[in-house]
C-alpha cells in the first residue's frame, strides 16, 4: 500500500451540521373552470418552513408534459411558501393543448433532499466546495423516488454543459421505464429490500445509472463531481477487510457484498474524514471522459472512482474506470457535492 505524503498543503475541514431534512407535502389538490382559467388549488406544508419550488406535470392516459409554461400564473415555480389553497391559473387558450382529460401532479420541492453531515473542503485547484461524508443511501434515494423525482423532467435536464442534448437522461429514463435503481421493487415496503447487493436502509443506493445519481443529486439541492473534486475531497484512502481477502493481516469485514456507510469508519475515513471513499461503491463522477460509438448510438463516458466491495484490495491503490452513464450495475453508487 502507498502512503500519502502532503507537502505545503494546507486544508480547511469544516464538519457542516445538516439535520434530516422533512419534505414538503401536497394534499387536496382540486380543479375548477372559472370562466376564461382553469383554477388548481392545493395546500401545501413544509415543516421546516423552506422556500419551495412547486412544479406541475400534466398526466394524461396518453402520457403528460411537464409546466409551468406560457399562460399559467399563480403558486407555481419558486419562492412558494407552506399554506393553504394555494392557487395557480391556467388560462383556456393553454388547455387546448393539454392531455385530455388530465390530472394534474404537483410536486413541491424545497431543494435541500434530506440532507446530511457534509464536509467543507479548502480546495487547492478551484473553488472551496462541500462533499457528502457517506454515500448515498437506499434511504435517502427512497425519499427521491417517493416524492416522484421519476416523474419531473427538470431534475432530469443534464443542463451543466457536459452534452448537447439536455433532454438525454430524461429520454433513456422514459424509453427503458426506470421507476426507481435497477434491483428495487417500487411495489413492496420498503423497496430496496429486493436488492441482493444492498438491502438495508443505510447500505449505499446500487444500480443508479449516472443519469439517475445526476438527478438525485439535482434534487437534493447538490450535484456530482469532478473527479479531480473526488480526489482532492478523499486523498486516496482505503477500506480495509473483503470478504474472501485477505492483505497485510486483514481479513473478512462480515458484509458478504455492501456494508453500512460508516462501518469502517475510522480506520477507513480519507484524512478529511470522508468515509468509505475506497471501497463500499464505486463512486459516479461528472466529467465527460470520452465520446464511444456503439454503432446504435453514441456514448459520452464517465468516471467511477473509489472501487467496490466486489475490488481486491491490491487494485483499490488506482482504483477508476470509465463506463457509459446508462450502466445500472450492482457494485456502483454515488456521492454528492455541492
Amino acid at each position: 500500500m502507498r502512503l500519502l505524503v502532503l507537502v505545503a498543503l494546507t486544508i480547511t475541514i469544516l464538519p457542516v451540521a445538516s439535520a434530516g431534512n422533512v419534505l414538503p407535502v401536497v394534499t387536496d389538490v382540486s380543479v375548477k373552470t372559472v370562466g376564461d382559467t382553469i383554477r388548481i388549488t392545493y395546500d401545501v406544508d413544509d415543516p421546516d418552513g423552506d422556500s419551495m419550488r412547486v412544479l406541475l406535470r400534466f398526466a394524461g392516459a396518453d402520457g403528460g408534459m411537464d409546466g409551468p409554461v406560457a399562460g399559467i400564473s399563480g403558486d407555481v415555480g419558486a419562492g412558494v411558501l407552506s399554506g393553504a389553497a394555494r392557487v395557480i391559473v391556467i388560462d383556456r387558450s393553454v388547455a387546448a393543448g393539454l392531455p385530455e382529460p388530465f390530472t394534474p401532479r404537483l410536486l413541491a420541492h424545497d431543494g435541500t433532499g434530506l440532507g446530511g453531515e457534509m464536509i467543507a473542503v479548502a480546495s487547492t485547484g478551484g473553488p472551496d466546495f462541500l462533499v457528502d461524508r457517506y454515500e448515498t443511501t437506499n434511504e435517502q434515494y427512497a425519499a427521491f423516488v417517493r416524492s416522484d423525482g421519476y416523474e419531473f423532467m427538470e431534475f432530469w435536464l443534464v443542463d451543466d454543459g457536459t452534452i448537447d442534448i439536455v433532454e438525454t437522461g430524461w429520454n433513456y429514463a422514459g424509453k427503458f421505464r426506470w421507476v426507481a435503481p435497477r434491483f428495487w421493487d417500487p411495489s413492496v415496503e420498503p423497496p430496496w429490500s429486493t436488492d441482493p447487493y444492498s438491502g438495508l436502509a443505510s447500505t449505499p443506493v446500487l444500480g443508479a445509472s449516472w443519469f439517475e445519481a445526476y438527478a438525485y443529486c439535482k434534487w437534493a439541492g447538490r450535484r456530482l463531481p469532478s473527479s479531480g473534486e473526488w480526489l482532492e475531497a478523499t486523498l486516496a484512502n482505503v477500506r480495509f477487510g473483503y470478504k474472501g481477502y485477505s492483505f497485510g493481516g486483514f481479513t473478512s469485514d462480515g458484509s458478504e457484498h455492501t456494508a453500512p456507510v460508516g462501518s469502517h469508519s475510522p480506520i477507513g475515513d480519507s484524512p478529511l474524514g470522508i468515509v468509505d471513499p475506497m471501497g463500499n461503491a464505486w463512486e459516479w463522477c461528472n466529467d465527460v471522459v470520452a465520446v464511444i460509438d456503439y454503432g446504435t448510438f453514441s456514448c459520452a463516458t464517465r468516471p467511477l472512482r473509489g472501487g467496490s466491495w466486489a475490488t481486491a484490495m491490491p487494485e483499490l491503490d488506482d482504483a477508476v474506470k470509465d463506463l457509459c452513464p446508462l450502466y445500472r450495475t450492482e457494485t456502483i453508487g454515488f456521492r454528492c457535492f455541492r
